[in-house]
């Protein structure tokens, strides 16, 4: 688990220190205060060599990234899009990978830095063509770790081994996952008899479900659930439902991992937060996960709260993010089991909307 996060110069974050980290955290603050942006640099430190993740997380705001302009994508990840001073995230946790130092520097293109890769051969035989204008690369760079740096050319990708990832997943906003990957991960759950685990914490939110089964009658591979004596697609049973389920799947699945979920009251109402927040707090500690999450949802902090405070340990921390109404920089203030007391008691609604 992480137990800090610091992240410079990467979107809208100068200097972004995240400290007394949590098996689940909840993050806070108003409209452009970086919360997704933070649940980026997190998934991206999990990910230190994998330069794809950066256009990854472009799509899943909604951006078309074309392979001939990815210099103009990866300044967006730069402060002020100022790709002169290096995105640096450095974290602290249980593992090496997660004390990683990242360092992201764009820099001129150079014909040293592919021969660096063994590859130059392959391009003076015409075995891989460069684009044309070739100008800049960015190199991904772990810092005090004997792993080799990344260089991306625009349409060549270059990879080192990547025996420093973490198993993590990034859930945006509306994310629903493909119906290949809740098929495997649903298959994975039956052929470790596992099943009746996700049907249990199901029927939470609906009492009336007895029985799941991965079913096509139509050529399309789906869950269905049995309710009173009827197959019913869980499609049809509510956004809540289904938004526990992905949760539910993918950390079930991927033990020992990192969730991160953007905005995620959304599809649950008010009255069943608070039984969402113990499943998920009771699989992510029997299964060593990490959450981060984020909300606008004054009812989700109080809901995550009221879940965890007779817990021990306390495991939530919720984390407010705001403006310094001096220097406009972001800032992250953190509490923890005695302050969310105090937070709960009394009505902060301008620390989550505006």
């Amino acid at each position: 688990m992480y137990t800090s996060f610091e992240v410079k110069n990467f979107r809208c974050f100068r200097d972004l220190q995240l400290n007394d980290l949590g098996r689940v955290n909840l993050i806070a603050g108003r409209n452009n205060s970086g919360k997704t942006a933070l649940l980026e640099a997190i998934y991206l430190h999990t990910k230190s060599l994998s330069p794809h993740i950066l256009f990854n997380l472009q799509r899943a705001r909604g951006l078309d990234v074309p392979s001939d302009n990815l210099p103009t994508h990866w300044k967006q990840f730069f402060r002020h899009l100022d790709s002169t001073k290096s995105i640096e995230m450095d974290g602290q946790g249980a593992s090496s990978s997660q004390c990683a130092k990242l360092r992201i520097t764009e820099l001129p293109y150079s014909e040293d830095l592919v021969k660096f890769f063994s590859i130059h051969n392959l391009i003076a035989h015409g075995i891989i063509k460069l684009p044309e204008n070739v100008d800049t690369i960015l190199e991904l760079t772990l810092i005090d770790i004997n792993e080799t740096s990344v260089y991306v050319v625009p349409g060549l990708p270059m990879y080192p081994k990547k025996s420093v990832e973490q198993r993590s997943h990034f859930i945006p906003v509306h994310g629903r996952p493909d119906k290949q990957t809740v098929a495997d991960q649903f298959s994975q759950l039956e052929m470790s008899g596992e099943l009746s685990k996700l049907i249990e914490a199901l029927r939470i939110f609906e009492p009336r479900l007895s029985d799941l089964r991965l079913l096509s009658p139509d050529s399309e591979i789906i869950i269905w659930g049995q309710i009173n004596g009827s197959r019913i697609p869980l499609r049809l049973m509510g956004e809540g439902i289904n938004q526990v389920s992905h949760f539910i799947l993918t950390m079930m699945t991927d033990p020992k991992s990192c969730l991160l979920i953007d905005e995620i009251e959304n599809g649950l109402h008010y009255v069943i937060q608070k039984k969402a927040w113990q499943v998920i707090g009771q699989i992510a500690r029997d299964l060593d996960i990490q959450v981060f999450a984020t909300t606008h949802s004054l009812e989700m902090i109080r809901a995550a709260h009221e879940a965890f405070k007779d817990d021990d340990p306390y495991d939530f921390r919720y984390h407010r993010l705001d403006k310094n109404a001096d220097t406009g920089d972001i800032e992250a203030v953190t509490y923890n089991e005695f302050d969310m007391e105090a937070v709960a008691s009394f009505d902060f609604d301008f620390e989550v909307r505006g």
